[in-house]
């Protein structure tokens, strides 16, 4: 199974990420519970994530990751470096698994490194190349990585496959392995491009070093550089599956694993899904591991205290029969301690005493601790001679109570250690792979607040006075309208007509919209008023001697108003096999564009609370699948697109 990207794999992914991040600026960094990183940028295309795990992949993803709500040391630092600056060059460092963006970061030029092998690493340098921050400082025999020394990548691995160079025939044949592992070792390639160059001329990777012919040798040459071409312009991502489980993601169509690809649009999709798989399955693991040990810890008490619950049985059961047993022969055990008592003051050596015909057979006599070993029956039990019979019988029977006293405590705490293992495997079922959502791709306008009319016009708000500004200088065409709600601040709100009339139920629509992201909800009023004017009301030119700030601006002519408009919001989740969208609107927008769904009107429900209220209300009726995906949608997801301001939620069937 594939564990990280090959030099292939960067190759490919590079031809990807060249035009998308290229000129884009770095908004953030975060790192993740997995101590992978997240970078943000803000590209041509809009908003784009790359995920970093320098272990294994680097590549842009759709996926949510829930962000920290404060960010550790490293990401702190790697904000302090990399925040704002502007993407300059995407490149490999020759064909080994190293890629570096080129950043130009106010008045400085400087290099981010990425290294994906081994345990990973990220490295900062200055435009001298001059180390100015390392994810894992290191000193190796063969290079230093710390903050202050020149950059150095790690020394080259065999040849490079794409140089004119000839490589000896001799060279390969020397190797002590076979063909595959030869090649691997004499060429700077992954064991996967070695294996699909040899099937691809029809030998197989087993065959011994020793027998590969000049002529075989040449072959497989051009055929690694054709992979190589491929990758570099003939995508085809896929990622492969062997007994339902995928084992291997690839730029291209590989023969040697032509069963169950699964084919995508982008190498960075594949990697995309191949990589986030495995970090739930990690994740997972990690939840799983301390659990698996405290339990394995229990289960190795509850064994221990089992034993020694028979160990404690056998002692009630046996003390209280040697007790027992002493009381039965009591005269006989007596007259015998009254002998030996006898025989001891009268001088009487040790050996003489022992072999005493007493009626009772002596067995042995511990002389430190004045202790009789004596059969009785079938049974041999230990007599005290300092002490009379039925005092020995007392010993006994107090043993067995001493061992049922245990017996209870022990018990108790058996059944308390059952309890505990009982709770940490149910705990443990509950522990599963955490759920990767991807977000579905974004039109240009989803980063406003939007909305569809239910005459299906698109209709746009601003979420703050730069967004407001952008939309009426940019955004609003001559035939759009404008609509504001009839206090101060809030949205800004356009209809694109798209060169077509707007009707007025389009129009209502878009001013309740207005209203909705206004003061008035925050306020807590049950309705409010607002208005539209066409596009050519609106202006940016203040009357003489005043000034309009940022997002504000002038409206001449008539406003159309419309009033008593009730304050509430439709919101909307829309699962599909693409990913996730959030929505907010009017109510037959929501209603056709997503399956789960609530109404939000003022109230006094904020943050955590009304993310859960919502959450309850929208999965009302959802399957098991669906509720685990819902409650996977990032906290951020749904507060971006509530209007300002406490909510309460309710739930209306269709």
């Amino acid at each position: 199974m594939k564990l990280g990207l090959t030099s292939l794999d960067l190759l490919a992914l590079i031809t990807e990420l060249k035009p998308v991040l290229i000129s884009a600026r770095i908004e953030n960094v975060y790192q993740l519970e997995d101590g992978s990183f997240l970078i943000k940028f803000h590209a041509k295309s809009g908003q784009e994530n790359v995920i970093v795990d320098p272990a294994r992949r680097i590549n842009l993803t759709r996926f949510k990751y829930a962000i920290p709500e404060s960010p550790s040391p490293q990401a702190a630092t790697l904000r302090r470096h990399l925040s704002s600056g502007k993407v300059d060059g995407i490149s490999q460092v020759g064909f080994d698994r190293i890629i570096f963006f080129d950043i130009t970061w106010g008045e400085e030029k400087i290099r981010v490194y990425f290294e994906l092998f081994s345990d990973g690493n990220i490295i900062i340098a200055d435009s001298a190349g001059t180390i100015k921050y390392v994810l894992h400082p290191k000193s190796m025999r063969d290079r230093t990585i710390k903050q202050g020394v020149r950059y150095n990548p790690p020394p080259e691995r065999g040849h490079d496959i794409l140089s004119s160079s000839i490589v000896s025939i001799e060279e390969v044949r020397t190797q002590k392995f076979n063909t595959g592992r030869a090649l691997t070792r004499v060429y700077n390639l992954p064991s996967e491009v070695v294996e699909e160059a040899l099937a691809r001329i029809k030998i197989t990777p087993v065959k011994p070093a020793e027998e590969m012919t000049p002529d075989e040798l040449d072959s497989f040459t051009r055929s690694a550089r054709l992979i190589i071409d491929e990758a570099k312009s003939c995508l085809k991502p896929n990622i492969v599956a062997s007994e339902g489980k995928n084992v291997s993601v690839l730029p291209i169509a590989f023969v040697t694993h032509s069963q169950d690809a699964k084919r995508f649009e982008t190498f960075n999709e594949a990697v995309d899904e191949y990589f986030s798989s495995i970090r739930s399955e990690i994740l997972e693991s990690k939840k799983r591991s301390p659990v698996e040990e405290g339990l394995k810890n229990l289960e190795a008490i509850l064994e221990r205290q089992k034993l020694y619950v028979n160990e404690l049985e056998d002692q009630k059961k046996k003390f209280g029969e040697l007790g027992k047993l002493i009381m039965a022969n009591m005269f006989g055990i007596q007259s015998m301690i009254e002998k030996v008592v006898l025989m001891r003051r009268s001088g009487k050596d040790w050996d003489a005493m022992l072999n005493y015909d007493y009626g009772i057979k002596v067995k042995s006599i511990d002389r430190a601790s004045g202790m009789l070993t004596v059969a009785l029956g079938d049974r041999d039990l230990q007599i005290d001679f300092k002490m009379p019979a039925s005092k020995n019988a007392e010993q006994y029977f107090a043993r067995s109570k001493e061992a049922v006293r245990k017996l209870e405590g022990l018990k108790t705490a058996s059944k308390d250690t059952e309890e505990k293992i009982a709770k940490m495997k149910a705990g443990l079922t509950k522990i599963s792979a955490p759920v990767m959502l991807r977000a579905m791709k974004k039109e240009w306008y989803e980063r406003f607040r939007w909305s569809y009319s239910s005459q299906d016009f698109l209709i746009i708000g601003g979420k703050d006075s730069t967004q407001n500004e952008v939309l009426v200088k940019k955004h609003m065409g001559t035939r759009d309208i404008f609509a504001h709600a009839d206090v101060p601040g809030g949205s800004v709100v356009i209809i694109k007509s798209e060169g077509k009339d707007i009707p007025l139920e389009t129009k209502s629509e878009a001013v309740a919209l207005a209203v909705a992201f206004s003061r008035a909800w925050k306020a807590g009023v049950g309705v409010a008023d607002g208005y539209w004017v066409n596009a050519n009301q609106v202006t940016k030119t203040p009357p003489s001697g005043e000034y309009l700030g940022k997002g504000a601006f002038m409206i001449y002519g008539e406003r159309n108003y419309i009033r008593n408009i009730p304050l509430i919001a439709w919101f909307g989740i829309r699962l599909t096999d693409e990913g996730f969208k959030v929505l907010v609107g009017n109510e037959a927008f929501v209603k056709a564009n997503s399956e789960y769904f609530a109404v939000l009107k003022p109230g006094e429900l904020e943050c955590l609370e009304l993310n859960k209220k919502i959450r309850e209300e929208v999965m009302l009726g959802a399957d098991p699948k669906a509720t685990n995906l819902i409650r996977a949608i990032p906290d951020s997801e749904i507060t971006a697109l509530l209007p300002s301001g406490g909510c309460s939620v309710g739930h209306l069937s269709v």
